[in-house]
């Protein structure tokens, strides 16, 4: 006989209102391969996205103390999104729109910050 227990976790998401980027990446597909997405409270409940979760960064724990783990699309081998597939994005017309806003010259993640500085030649921050 199986036992199911269910815990209470307070998961955290993540909604902003900046706007939908047209960043002209080319060939790079660097924060693909780096990073998955956060997921709003909508993407997580369409069932579309398989779901990680990750620990709050330190700055993220000292801003809002009661933030829990932050859902995020499957994580590949600990490292990109596991959506993105020999090379490209396997849901590219409904990508996340974190993915949408997402735009590497505005310095939103550490380690896309050279990769932004290498092909744009500056950060926008």
């Amino acid at each position: 006989m199986k036992y199911y227990k269910i815990l209470n976790v307070n998961l955290t998401s993540f909604t902003t209102d900046e706007p939908i980027e047209d960043v002209p990446c080319g060939t790079c597909t660097r924060c693909c391969e780096l990073l998955a997405p956060n997921l709003t409270p909508d993407e997580i409940s369409s069932g579309k996205y398989p779901l990680s979760l990750i620990n709050p960064t330190p700055k993220q724990l000292a801003d809002n103390p009661d933030i829990g783990p932050i859902v995020t699309i499957f994580k590949k081998d600990g490292s990109g999104c596991h959506m993105f597939i020999d090379g490209k994005c396997s849901i590219y017309e409904y990508r996340p729109i974190a993915c949408r806003q997402f735009d590497c010259r505005k310095g939103h993640h550490p380690s896309v910050i050279s990769i932004a500085n290498e092909k744009f030649g500056t950060a926008l921050k």
